[in-house]
């Protein structure tokens, strides 16, 4: 542990109480603080004093007999370059929504999913369980019994104007698209609030990894969110190998590299063209719909997948990228960085710019508020890249320019990010294929039996933004325990506050702009 850690911890524990930890040691690049449950909350804010920032909250069942549960809150540590993993074991909690907003879905979540009452949530309703459906009989992790019964009501309260009617949208949308229900409280086409409820197609992926081997669950890994397989798949892996203390070859970490890049830039290209088409823009649309077909293509032709499936295995990745891969690569991200014609397009339409701009508003006080990752986040002010933040992998080694935009926060700065995104990243994986490491492709997973019960964190930035996952791992090998956080769990709050002040037929364009994925959040 090097000394600037040590007067992290040092700061932390002379903030609030000296003896407060119990326990502290590094794995990897992650910082784990093992703390007693009274003192669980004034430990995360005293992180948060230090200039740590709040990245997600998970839960595992300690001892069901008992009924006690070990409940970690992470954050991000960029002064020590460290993600905290501030841990306790108990019985009884308080919420730390109470004094950091960002946290509310995820203590919401944590009260589903194991029937624990978080001391002082400000918002204690059902968050994937929904009452007009029914409850389970049985929280998912402890097991202990459903308390409420069918029937219950899920208030959404508006803001009270006088005029004031609501609208709903969804669940069931005109489009082929999953669940989601949009409550809309307006005065004429004006909207005063709005509330999202998601986790219509609960999939249970976190309980159905309970018990099988960590090596094995790759394939139900990349189905949390489709667009976004590659850097889940990364996420995960990086917290299994943390956890068997593995150790990637470089030349699998640049591979990775390549195919997160390749990810975003294929899914930002969809996102482009999503919000040119919301606003009648069909030429650029046309194009970038054209591009993105390119990449999706190059995807098939590399690895088999037009998603990039089946390439991240634990240790490492499945298939080399050889010389001709590379070609063919680099070929397609040269045109990218060649061509301005999208942008120029795009800037040069006042129609266009009349639409976007001031559009769906997000102010840098709200982002962080909310914790906001990813491009949103980006797109107002805040640097918020792990693979600058937190850097990981390939990326422990080489320059990304993260694209921030100063002013804006709004679809147009949103917009803007994208469009820079793509081509530093671009610029990124065009240098990786031409300087690929040699080396083995991946270090073989630490035989059963031979390891203790471990924990690991790990984290990606996908197109969206940061995922999480922390996963507990038996001495068998099987997963005790998976949790994860995508960035569209952490984002769609955001959405509730941009549209805010904006009219109605704006809604699509400002959703658009931040393209939020309905199964990875709903995991």
């Amino acid at each position: 542990m090097d000394e600037q850690t040590k007067q992290f911890i040092r700061s932390v524990e002379y903030s609030v109480r000296t003896g407060c930890l119990d326990d502290s040691f590094e794995q990897g690049t992650s910082l784990f603080l093992n703390v007693q449950p009274k003192h669980l909350m004034t430990i995360g804010n005293a992180c948060m004093m230090e200039g740590a920032v709040f990245d997600s909250a998970f839960v595992s069942s300690a001892d069901p007999a008992m009924e006690e549960f070990t409940l970690y809150y992470l954050f991000r540590a960029a002064s020590i370059g460290r993600m905290l993993v501030v841990s306790a074991r108990g019985s009884s909690f308080d919420a730390l929504s109470e004094t950091v907003n960002a946290a509310q879905w995820d203590e919401r979540k944590i009260q589903d999913l194991t029937g624990l009452r978080l001391a002082g949530i400000p918002d204690s309703r059902p968050l994937i369980f929904h009452p007009e459906s029914g409850f389970p009989a049985a929280h998912p992790i402890g097991g202990m019994p459903y308390k409420h019964p069918k029937g219950t009501e899920y208030p959404m309260e508006g803001t009270g104007e006088e005029g004031e009617f609501e609208v709903a949208v969804g669940p069931v949308h005109a489009g082929i698209i999953e669940p989601g229900h949009f409550r809309f409280h307006v005065v004429g086409e004006r909207i005063n609030k709005m509330e999202t409820r998601m986790f219509y197609l609960h999939r249970g992926i976190e309980k159905k990894a309970e018990g099988q081997q960590a090596a094995s669950i790759l394939p139900l890994i990349e189905q949390i969110s489709g667009d976004e397989a590659v850097a889940n798949s990364v996420a995960y892996c990086q917290a299994v190998e943390q956890a068997l203390k593995m150790t990637v070859p470089k030349r699998a970490e640049a591979i990775r590299a390549v195919l997160m890049e390749l990810e975003r830039i294929y899914s930002h290209l969809a996102d482009l063209g999503g919000m040119a088409t919301d606003v009648g823009f069909t030429l650029p649309a046309s194009r970038f719909a054209i591009w993105r077909e390119d990449f999706m293509r190059l995807n098939a032709a590399i690895s088999k997948s037009r998603f990039l499936h089946n390439q991240i295995v634990v240790g490492g990745v499945a298939a080399d990228i050889d010389e001709a891969k590379a070609a063919r690569i680099a070929a397609l991200l040269k045109k990218v960085l060649e061509t301005q014609t999208l942008e120029r397009m795009a800037f040069s339409s006042s129609t266009f710019l009349d639409r976007v701009f001031q559009a769906g508003t997000v102010s840098k006080a709200i982002a962080k508020d909310l914790a906001l990752v990813g491009p949103p986040a980006r797109a107002c002010g805040m640097q918020t890249d792990l693979r600058l933040v937190l850097p990981y992998g390939a990326y422990s080694h080489i320059t990304v320019n993260e694209s921030i935009e100063k002013e804006g926060g709004d679809v147009l700065a949103r917009f803007r990010v994208k469009l820079a995104e793509i081509k530093e990243s671009a610029r990124v994986a065009h240098s990786l294929v031409q300087h690929l490491p040699p080396g083995a492709l991946r270090e073989k997973v630490p035989a059963q039996k031979k390891h203790p019960e471990a924990v690991g964190v790990g984290w990606a930035e996908a197109a969206r933004g940061s995922c999480t996952f922390l996963v507990e791992i038996l001495p068998s090998g099987a997963i005790k325990r998976l949790a994860c956080r995508t960035a569209s769990f952490r984002n769609w709050r955001a959405l509730e506050k941009a549209v805010e002040g904006n009219i109605v037929p704006d809604f699509p364009l400002i959703n658009k702009s931040f393209n939020l994925s309905y199964a990875g959040t709903d995991v």
